[in-house]
């Protein structure tokens, strides 16, 4: 594992009859958390993973969900990770 932390942000688009199902899906991913939703099918993720490579590949999970329309990257930030946030994030996944 790197020493490295990366935070990112999604705006997702869902059919908003799958909304709520996406919402829990996305938020069941490890090191992922839904800041804000709204009624039209619009989320707004956040995700903290250990590499570029777990950030390609949660992107493509929320990516092939039924009722997803598109996932954006909006914000990635790569910061090193102390050994207490490294541990945290060992946790989340």
């Amino acid at each position: 594992m790197g020493n490295e932390l990366h935070i990112s942000s999604l705006v997702v688009q869902a059919r908003p009859s799958s909304l709520l199902m996406i919402s829990g899906a996305i938020a069941a991913l490890p090191g992922a958390e839904v800041h804000a939703q709204s009624e039209l099918g619009k989320l707004v993720v956040v995700l903290d993973v250990e590499s570029t490579a777990a950030l390609s590949e949660r992107m493509d999970q929320i990516q092939k969900m039924a009722g997803v329309l598109s996932a954006s990257l909006v914000f990635h930030h790569v910061e090193e990770a102390s050994d207490a946030s490294r541990d945290a994030l060992v946790l989340q996944c």
